[in-house]
């Protein structure tokens, strides 16, 4: 089947599955007319299905019709999903999750056997710019994972992981935005404290950051671009050894590692 024939269906449509269903949309990959949807609240579900002109569902329709399911509920929310997931006949559709610690056999308990693919993608695939990582069981055919492939590239980057590393890229990339954004507020209130006006101080600290990431993508290896850039008795060079003194990189992997932790406790909280 080719990824544009395929029916997509979306159980739970909160900020991230909106942004897949945006992303799908703007690449025509799938027409709308292909992908259902349901969420809790009804007046919710009204106002999404009129903003993006796709179909609200039943959880039995939405089944039925779809070959891929998007399984994007809160994880308080999970397992009664899937308790009434396990009471439908489920036949050839497969499952995407974007829960973050839920593995693959947390779903395989309650769905048996049932094709699953964890991904995360994060929230820079709002604006097209993502990172979302893939992870595959072990007999997952290729066609399973050239249509995952082809939904998550539409939003930016895509990576493939074993199943055991998925804690750590959360704590890396899904993580990571937030870890960015508090690092781009913290540019912009030194620019405002010396002056400049807060709106400017801001666009300057965000599209340094840009262009910067940019760099590496386009092949920079960082520790080069440092070398270029940290010439000695320079203006960079005094900010590097402050940084160096606050041990600013340890902190920076501490956070990480601390997001690490959480996702495997996530994990272990399912089982």
């Amino acid at each position: 089947m080719k990824t544009g024939d395929l029916k997509l269906g979306f159980i739970g449509f909160g900020h991230m599955a909106q942004g897949i269903c945006r992303a799908i949309d703007r690449a025509k990959l799938i027409p709308r007319s292909q992908i259902s949807f349901i969420r809790r609240d009804p007046a919710k579900m009204k106002k999404s299905e009129q903003e993006f002109g796709v179909t609200s569902s039943t959880l039995p329709t939405l089944v039925e019709k779809s070959d891929l399911i998007f399984i994007c509920v809160r994880p308080a929310q999970l397992e009664q999903v899937l308790k009434d997931l396990a009471k439908l006949k489920m036949g050839s559709q497969k499952i995407i999750t974007i829960a973050a610690g839920v593995k693959m056999a947390y779903f395989q308990k309650h769905l048996g056997r049932i094709p699953i693919i964890r991904a995360m993608p994060n929230m820079g695939s709002s604006v097209l710019e993502g990172m979302t990582v893939l992870s595959f069981q072990q007999n997952a055919d290729a066609v399973l994972k050239e249509e995952a492939q082809a939904i998550f590239s539409c939003m930016g980057e895509v990576i493939e992981v074993p199943e055991e590393l998925m804690d750590i890229s959360c704590g890396l990339s899904a993580s990571g935005p937030g870890f960015v954004f508090r690092m781009i507020e913290a540019f912009a209130k030194a620019g405002e404290a010396h002056g400049l006006p807060y709106p400017k101080a801001l666009k300057m600290a965000a599209q340094t950051f840009a262009g910067a990431a940019r760099l590496v993508l386009k092949g920079g290896n960082p520790k080069d671009l440092i070398a270029q850039i940290a010439t000695p008795n320079g203006t960079t060079e005094a900010g590097f050894k402050v940084m160096d003194e606050s041990k600013t990189d340890q902190s920076l992997s501490s956070a990480i590692q601390a997001a690490t932790k959480r996702s495997k406790e996530l994990s272990h909280e399912f089982f």
